[in-house]
């Protein structure tokens, strides 16, 4: 289980960098470089966050286990957060209707003002994960992406969807949070009265994080050199 919890931190690298180099040949998409620099701070996040695995398997290091440093929810609630605010942010950039935009920006204030109360007045900053800030940035994020793919459904942009980066990283977060929500929700119930449940979200939470990083990987080296047709190349098409 560790050798793939430190495949999966691998793979953010290496999504961070696949990232940063489509945004090097395409620097005018702006919202990937945006979400490029925020894989690579994911990435030295969860890098920081196996300190309690570095900690539980050197002796000379536990003495270290009666403080903060043995827990990192006091470093992946904030880190949540500022996920949820990204993804969000990235797919209403995708989005073209101005209403609907202006009600994101609303919605997403809202929505860090009440995750940073829960912080602040509940226990779980350094006890567990947020399930508030959890459960409501995963309905949120999917009801924008839900939009944004009315909106392709509804323009021209459905004709070109396989060479748009916006989709492809949509795909893999949508199955990503559609799956992981559950376990999120049911989590708290079995985490101390079933170890196969503990041990079956784990293995989910693993698997769906590789199936995200490697699918981001891949979108961005496979499109960081294709041109997007033009209308012109459009029409001869058909």
């Amino acid at each position: 289980m560790q050798i793939l919890i430190f495949l999966v931190i691998l793979l953010e690298g290496f999504a961070a960098i696949s990232g940063l180099y489509y945004y090097k040949k395409k620097p005018t998409d702006k919202g990937v470089g945006f979400f490029a620099y925020f894989l690579l701070l994911t990435y030295f996040i969860e890098i920081i966050g196996t300190i309690p695995t570095i900690i539980y398997w050197n002796e000379p290091l536990h003495y270290l286990k009666g403080t903060f440093w043995y827990q990192n929810f006091w470093l992946h609630n904030p880190h949540l957060i500022i996920s949820f605010v990204v993804y969000i942010l990235y797919f209403k950039w995708n989005i073209s209707s101005n209403k609907t935009r202006k009600f994101i920006d609303k919605a997403l204030l809202l929505y860090v003002i009440i995750c940073i109360i829960n912080l602040i007045f509940s226990d779980v900053f350094f006890q567990s994960n947020s399930v508030v800030t959890y459960l409501l940035g995963s309905f949120f994020l999917l009801g924008v992406i839900f939009y944004y793919y009315f909106e392709i459904l509804l323009s021209s942009k459905i004709l070109n969807i396989k060479r748009e980066i916006s989709f492809y990283i949509s795909f893999p977060a949508l199955l990503f949070f559609l799956t992981t929500t559950p376990i999120i929700i049911y989590f708290k119930y079995f985490n101390n009265k079933s170890p196969e449940f503990v041990e079956m979200s784990g293995s989910v939470m693993i698997a769906m994080n590789i199936f995200m990083y490697s699918a981001y990987s891949i979108a961005f080296l496979w499109l960081a050199n294709k041109r997007k047709p033009t209308s012109k190349n459009l029409k001869n098409a058909f």
